[in-house]
């Protein structure tokens, strides 16, 4: 048993078919890694439901704020003192100045604080009135956002190192968990436009990626998963997994996606010698079944028309076809004629040699 109870699930289960079947030739490869044939089984519905059902979901993990009745005149959540020393000032403040009175704009938020303590949120837009005295407020915009994640280095599942970029779509749902509870969350905020690396959800971002995409080769064969062929698989797992680490900032991950994916510099030429090797490999397999079909069929329409072949002649024929046909370099025909000469023409156009 290990750590990991998703993987004994996967493991019981393909013990499981191998009780019942007798064999796992049609279920696992064994010349692929384990964790290939777990994820290829992971994609059904069973899987599906079963991490559907266990993990959180973005409601659960995303609690709203405590609201703050900012009704005029803005006292009813203010604490005592907030409230005494605004009866005291009231004549100077709401009559003259209107300490009480800020405006909140569409898409913000406002953590507020009285004396450096947190008392709630206000997420309406308009005109709120608070009580001004030992008062705090932590605006944020709740505008959707990107955030571009540029050539990362990862290592997939077979260890090779490859080059990922990705988009993180996200909008921030908390002031609170934004303003109050961490400090930098994400690049290029509002409140800190200056800064723009080393943040919460960027230093996240990176560990999560990493994680999901060693999960997976960058290519594979037909019917696995890989890097290539598991686009939305890979971004619900990366949304997932960015969520869950990101919740205490407030944000809600929208979009998680690859958008550029290569091997490394330094892998890259043998990589692509191995790729030509593989299409070459592919493309004479296709000429030589090809082949094949066209001697079979040759040879059937030779006797369909009532030409009698011997054995010798369709192993002379198929040799020639095959020839012909797989051969890389230009034919040369060669026309032998029987009339008591024994002689041999060999044609090599355009020039034309008579061998006696």
């Amino acid at each position: 048993r290990t750590d990991d109870w998703k993987a004994d699930y996967y493991t019981i289960k393909m013990y499981n078919t191998f009780k019942n079947n007798n064999t796992m030739s049609d279920r696992i490869h064994f010349g692929e890694p384990l964790m290939m044939e777990r994820q290829k089984m992971c994609r059904g519905t069973d899987a599906d439901d079963l991490v559907s059902s266990d993990e959180p979901t973005q409601e659960t993990i995303l609690g709203p704020d405590s609201r703050v009745d900012t009704s005029f005149p803005g006292c009813v959540d203010a604490p005592f003192l907030s409230k005494l020393l605004s009866c005291v000032f009231s004549p100077l403040i709401y009559t003259v100045g209107c300490g009480g009175c800020f405006q909140l704009s569409e898409r913000q938020h406002a953590a507020v604080l009285y004396y450096g303590k947190y008392v709630g949120s206000v997420e309406e837009p308009g005109i709120h009135f608070l009580a001004p005295c030992g008062r705090e407020l932590r605006t944020m915009s709740t505008a959707t956002r990107t955030m571009d994640m540029k050539d990362l280095k990862v290592v997939d599942l077979r260890g090779n190192p490859v080059i990922v970029s990705a988009v993180v779509t996200f909008e921030a749902t908390s002031a609170r968990m934004a303003r109050v509870d961490v400090q930098n969350p994400w690049p290029n905020a509002t409140w800190a436009p200056h800064i723009n690396t080393g943040t919460y959800l960027q230093l996240q971002a990176q560990a999560v990626l990493k994680q999901v995409t060693s999960q997976f080769p960058y290519e594979a064969p037909a019917g696995y998963p890989s890097l290539q062929t598991e686009g939305n698989h890979i971004t619900k797992m990366l949304v997932q997994s960015l969520q869950s680490r990101v919740a205490v900032t407030g944000a809600k991950i929208l979009s998680f996606d690859l958008v550029d994916l290569s091997y490394a510099p330094e892998i890259a030429a043998h990589m692509l010698v191995r790729q030509q090797a593989a299409a070459l490999v592919d493309a004479r397999r296709l000429i030589v079944e090809a082949a094949v079909d066209m001697t079979h069929s040759a040879i059937e329409s030779l006797e369909a028309k009532g030409r009698p072949i011997d054995d010798v002649t369709k192993n002379t024929i198929s040799s020639n076809l095959l020839t012909v046909i797989c051969s890389n370099e230009s034919v040369k025909p060669v026309v032998i004629t029987d009339t008591g000469m024994n002689t041999t023409i060999v044609m090599n156009p355009p020039t034309a040699h008579v061998i006696e």
